[in-house]
C-alpha cells in the first residue's frame, strides 16, 4: 500500500523489503533504522488553511526519495552539522528583513532533509524559526516563514500523501 500506514506487520514488510532490494551480504549490514514522525491523513484536514493552499495547487511531483545509502547528508551553507544549522538560520532571523535568495536557500535545504528523511528536524527548525518570527512581528517575515512551510507541506503531501503535523505552531 503506497499510503500512510502505522501497521507493525506492513511497516516490518517494507523495510525488509528495502533491505532486500539492496542485494547486501547479511554480513556487511550493521544495521537498519527506521525514522517514524507523525504524518497527518491529508484528507482529514481538509479544513486548515494549509492544507486548503495546497490541495488548490500542488507542485509538480519532487524528484524522488533519497534511496538509502545512496544519498550524500544535506548541508546548508555547507554546514552539516544540526547545531551549526540551527546557528545560521537563528542569524538569518535575527537579521533586519529576509531576502528572497535566503528564503530560496532555506527551502532547498528543507527539500533535501525531507528527501533524506531527516523529518524531525524539519519540524525542530521550523519551530525555531516560528518562534524568532513571532517574535519579530513583522508580516515580511511571516510571509516568508508561511511560505516555507507551505513548501514542506506539498513536500510531504507529494512524497508521502499527507501533512506534517507540527505541535509547536
Amino acid at each position: 500500500s503506497s499510503g500512510i500506514n502505522a501497521e507493525y506487520g506492513v511497516i516490518h514488510s517494507k523495510v525488509m523489503s528495502l533491505v532486500n532490494s539492496m542485494t547486501l551480504k547479511p554480513e556487511d549490514i550493521r544495521g537498519v533504522g527506521v525514522q517514524v514522525s507523525k504524518l497527518t491523513n491529508y484528507s482529514s484536514e481538509k479544513s486548515s488553511a494549509t492544507s486548503k493552499s495546497l490541495h488548490k495547487s500542488a507542485k509538480t511531483k519532487t524528484d524522488t526519495i533519497c534511496k538509502t545509502f545512496q544519498c550524500p547528508m544535506p548541508n546548508f551553507l555547507g554546514y552539516t552539522k544540526n547545531e551549526d544549522i540551527k546557528n545560521m538560520l537563528k542569524q538569518w532571523c535575527d537579521s533586519d528583513e529576509p531576502l528572497q535568495v535566503d528564503a530560496d536557500k532555506v527551502d532547498i535545504y528543507f527539500n533535501q532533509l525531507i528527501k533524506y528523511g531527516d523529518i524531525s528536524f524539519v519540524k525542530d527548525l521550523l519551530c525555531a524559526m516560528r518562534k524568532q518570527f513571532k517574535d519579530k512581528d513583522m508580516e515580511e517575515w511571516n510571509a516568508v516563514f508561511n511560505a516555507t512551510l507551505q513548501n514542506v507541506q506539498q513536500q510531504i503531501h507529494s512524497l508521502f500523501n499527507g501533512i506534517l503535523n507540527i505541535e509547536c505552531l
